[in-house]
Order: structure tokens, then sequence, then C-alpha cells
């Protein structure tokens, strides 16, 4: 028992964790107009996308192919990789509610990059597909957990009720218990005096015949 809550006290900080390693790694390749740039998660968070070439591609993209991806991605990936963070920072101090919004957070952000270099072509490497992974890992994990809460919370307030209308069924007889005590102690007692009762001694004796 002990080892399986201990599992579940860390589950959730290592998966955050692994997240953010998942940054390290790379994280997609971007080509366009024969420009093409490599890049890491934490390079396209910091803004220091390799250089790839220069890209004519009107409103959308019209600088070194670097600049055109850091425009249309890094918000979204710093935002992935700070909800991380936070959800990494609550497990380790046993906050159970917020890491499972990170999670939700994180993978929204996370679907919504590709979406964001609509003026190229893509090929995303494994730091993005684990990161992507994970964070629907991990908002699954949270979600079971908020339904076991929930329904420990509803198991908590029945035996509550439960417990009060017991209570509230065994509260009148109480007074009724109390007047039948109340009533045994007014009752003329019957001392026993050598073996004849007391009242008995100063009832007439009957005249004799």
């Amino acid at each position: 028992m002990h080892t399986r809550s201990t599992l579940r006290r860390w589950l959730s900080p290592t998966l955050f964790a692994v997240i953010g390693v998942c940054f390290l790694l790379p994280f997609a390749t971007v080509s366009c107009d024969g420009a093409t740039t490599t890049f890491t998660g934490i390079q396209l968070v910091t803004r220091t996308v390799p250089q790839g070439g220069a890209v004519e591609e009107g409103s959308d993209c019209s600088a070194d192919l670097s600049t055109c991806v850091e425009n249309n991605g890094s918000n979204t990936a710093t935002l992935a990789f700070v909800v991380a963070l936070i959800g990494l920072a609550l497990g380790l101090f046993g906050i159970a509610r917020g890491p499972g919004w990170c999670a939700l957070v994180g993978l929204v952000a996370m679907l919504a990059l590709p979406l964001e270099a609509g003026f190229a072509d893509v090929w995303f490497h494994a730091g993005y597909v684990l990161a992507l992974i994970l964070f629907a890992v991990t908002g699954v994990l949270h979600l079971v957990l908020a339904l076991r809460r929930w329904r420990r919370r509803r198991k908590a307030k029945a035996r509550a009720r439960a417990d009060g209308t017991a209570g509230a069924g065994s509260g009148p007889a109480a007074p009724a218990e109390t007047l039948a005590h109340v009533t045994r102690l007014s009752r003329p007692a019957s001392w026993d005096l050598g073996g004849a009762d007391i009242t008995q001694l100063h009832e007439p004796h009957p005249p004799p015949s």
C-alpha cells in the first residue's frame, strides 16, 4: 500500500520532468522555398532557432526561415514548456489540484504548434512526439485521480447525511427514557423488613370472629 501511494505521489512530477527533457531533443524540421532548419524545443522557446535561409512568402514570412519559425511558434512552445514546469512544481509540493489543468493546457499548445507553420512543410521529431504523448498521458492520469477524489467526496457526503438522519431518529427517544426513569423514582418504594412488605404493616387487621 505504501509503495502504491509513493508511486502515485511521484508519477505526475516525473511525467512533467520528462516532458521538460523532451524540449532538449530535436523538435521539428521546417522547410520552405529551399530553406531548411532543424531545431529543438528549447531553441524554439528561447528564439535561437538555427538559420535556414531566406524565405519570400509575403505576409506569412519574408525573412530568414528561423525568424519566421520563431515568430509563429515560440509563444506557443513557451506556453507548453512553462505549464510543464508549473505542473512539475505542483507535483513536487504534493498539490493535487492544478497539474491536470497544466497537462490540458500543454496538450492544447502542442496540438496548436503544427497549425502555426502553415506557410512551410514541417516534419516533427522525437522531442515533439514524446512531449505530446506525455502531456496526453499526464492529462488522463489526473482525470482519473480527479474522478477518484470526486467519488470519495460523494461517499463522505452520503455517509454524513446517513449519520445525521440516524442521529435525528434517535433524538426523541431520550426524553421518553428520562420520563420513565423519573416515574420509577417517584413511585412508592416497597421496603423489605424482615421478609414483610412495610406497606402491609399499616394495613388494619380483620377483627377476630
